[in-house]
């Protein structure tokens, strides 16, 4: 799909031949996408562009009444009835390009809405291999960048032209109307205008085409910088990070240099070839008006007409510019919003829905990338309501294994199941409803303690969510903030510490009482006093539900039902904590120097 897009991109910058039928298509998605939902509101804003360009044409109409008939016959009813009917045409002119502008803020505000929200949703059904290997940085701009460009073409570029093309359609109807004979003459000077701008417009499009990488690059770099904030200053980076910014930034402003020397052409290029216009309609006029061919007041309006006419078509090439533009990021954002996640519901997926259930893992074999399996062959079955705890080597697989169950990825190889049916054949939202998890690396969403505890449960109340608090050994932390539970935790719980973000995650687990519950390292940022007190809290909230325990302090998960060691992407061995030290194997290892280390710290 990217390949397909990036050809079909180049051959707009190129001008292929097929050019014309993509342009179409195009312009017929983004219709359907932007136009057709708020066509009233793009109607009535046409009709009153209409209308505001007619006034504009009618005050040229009136200047030449004004030289014949005052000037030149010095009829004095005539200028007072003249000069009372341009008060009203540039009335009229004005109060129709308000009601245009309101009418196109109120669509282009709903149609902006509509299009945000479309790209929104598809952002978080997105698969997370594809929300991250893409980067921040660039669905950020399908909904900013991309998003505002295609909806130009709609709310701006569309009555761009419609008013542009109808204030040079009138204008030159009346310069063919006052002196037909001087419009013949300066018709030499249309294809003199056309051929550069074309030569411009084409030059344009590759740099529109190049501005999107560049944008993404810009918004990437500037978004990890943001994230990262505490580990650049942690390893003093700051001058690492502002030369890759300005590396980035650099690009930027090359392009948008290449880009303004192409507009910058434009102007004066058709102000010099209006001026040898203006010159010869000049010297043509004089000799039309001592011949008597038309009148000072034709002569007049004519040169008012083709000076009015300058300005919209010199609006019509810089929009056709934009539209390209808009093109180029409307194939961009329909190719995103067109791409269909790998894990969906199949057709026949039902709901999950028990009290107790039984989790199995049959010859489940994974990789991330191709040629590098991080779980080959796993087999594991665990009996609803007992506790399973992975054990093993960093890089093992362990935290991979959480990520299948919840169907954030689908093996490549063998099955999950639950309840002896396999979790495909579960819908998605039952399926992560059933399952509570507290990871190492906490996040909380920038909203109250109290907002972060009921993430998971909307209609619990305040005093199940104070319940929660107490379980998890974070009530009384709460309670000395001055807000207590409504207190903000700052973007991404910036706010509070390790050990209190990770008990208002426990705090979520708990309140939302799902049958399967997900431990990765949830113990790993607190204290010894704190961890004991929550061991005991999490030692309750796992009776009854099937629980997955990721722990490298093996003191935590002696009392486990089913203990695996995990390494190189196996299961090594298997059994309860008696039944592993028999073995003397992997597991005896492991725990004989983590007990021995920690008598000797004792000591």
């Amino acid at each position: 799909m990217t390949k397909k897009i990036t050809e079909k991109i180049k051959s707009f910058a190129r001008g292929d031949k097929d050019n014309k039928r993509i342009k179409w298509s195009l312009y017929g998605r983004v219709w359907r996408e932007v136009g057709r939902p708020f066509w009233k509101w793009l109607i009535a804003g046409i009709i009153f562009t209409i209308l505001a360009a007619g006034a504009e044409a009618y005050t040229i109409t009136l200047v030449q009444q004004v030289v014949d008939k005052a000037f030149i016959e010095k009829s004095m009813n005539s200028i007072y009835w003249l000069g009372g009917q341009v008060i009203i045409a540039f009335g009229a002119k004005g109060a129709f390009t308000y009601a245009k502008a309101l009418i196109m803020s109120k669509g282009g505000l709903l149609a902006s809405a509509r299009l945000q929200k479309k790209i929104y949703r598809h952002m978080t059904h997105m698969n997370i291999a594809k929300f991250y290997g893409d980067g921040i940085g660039k669905n950020l701009n399908y909904f900013n960048v991309q998003a505002t460009a295609v909806l130009n073409l709609v709310t701006n570029n569309i009555i761009k032209v419609v008013q542009n093309v109808a204030t040079l359609i009138m204008t030159l109807g009346l310069m063919i109307y006052y002196a037909p004979q001087m419009c013949a003459v300066l018709i030499f000077l249309a294809p003199a205008i056309m051929i550069p701008m074309t030569i411009i417009m084409r030059k344009r499009r590759k740099l529109s085409r190049q501005s999107f990488g560049i944008a993404n690059s810009v918004t990437q770099q500037l978004n990890q910088t943001l994230q990262g904030i505490k580990t650049i200053q942690a390893f003093a980076a700051e001058d690492k990070e502002e030369k890759n910014f300005i590396r980035v930034l650099n690009n930027s402003i090359t392009n948008t240099y290449k880009s303004t020397q192409n507009n910058a052409l434009r102007s004066p290029l058709m102000e010099f070839m209006i001026s040898i216009g203006l010159c010869i309609a000049m010297i043509m006029g004089t000799h039309f008006i001592a011949s008597g061919a038309i009148t000072t007041g034709d002569f007049t309006a004519f040169l008012l007409a083709l000076t009015a006419a300058y300005k919209p078509a010199k609006n019509i090439t810089s929009t056709g510019d934009t539209i390209q533009h808009g093109l180029l990021a409307a194939e961009v954002l329909f190719d995103f919003l067109d791409s269909k996640p790998d894990i969906t519901d199949t057709p026949d997926a039902r709901e999950l829905d028990a009290k107790k259930m039984s989790v199995e893992f049959h010859n489940v074999s994974f990789a991330y990338n191709k040629n590098e399996p991080v779980l080959k062959d796993i087999n594991l079955r665990v009996p609803a309501g007992q506790v399973c705890a992975l054990v093993g080597p960093s890089g093992g697989g362990k935290t991979t294994l959480f990520n299948l169950l919840e169907r954030f990825y689908d093996p490549q190889s063998g099955k999950i199941t639950i309840n002896r049916t396999d979790i495909k054949k579960y819908t998605l939202k039952s399926l992560r409803e059933n399952i509570a998890d507290v990871s190492q690396s906490v996040f909380l969403f920038n909203g109250t303690i109290e907002d972060n505890i009921k993430y998971g449960r909307e209609d619990a109340t305040h005093e199940m969510v104070v319940a929660a608090a107490r379980a998890a050994n974070a009530d009384d932390f709460i309670n000395e903030f001055p807000n207590g539970y409504q207190t903000s935790v700052g973007e991404g719980g910036a706010l509070l510490s390790g050990g209190q973000k990770q008990r208002i995650a426990i705090a979520r687990a708990i309140l939302k009482d799902s049958p399967i519950l997900l431990l990765d390292e949830a113990t790993s940022a607190l204290d010894t006093q704190s961890e004991k007190l929550i061991q005991k809290s999490l030692d309750k909230l796992m009776q009854g539900r099937t629980t997955f325990v990721i722990a490298h302090r093996l003191s935590t998960i002696l009392d486990a039902n089913i203990i695996c060691v995990i390494k190189d992407g196996k299961i090594i061995e298997t059994g309860t904590d008696a039944e592993l030290c028999k073995l003397n194997g992997e597991y005896k290892k492991l725990r004989d120097i983590q007990f021995k280390t920690k008598n000797k710290t004792k000591k």
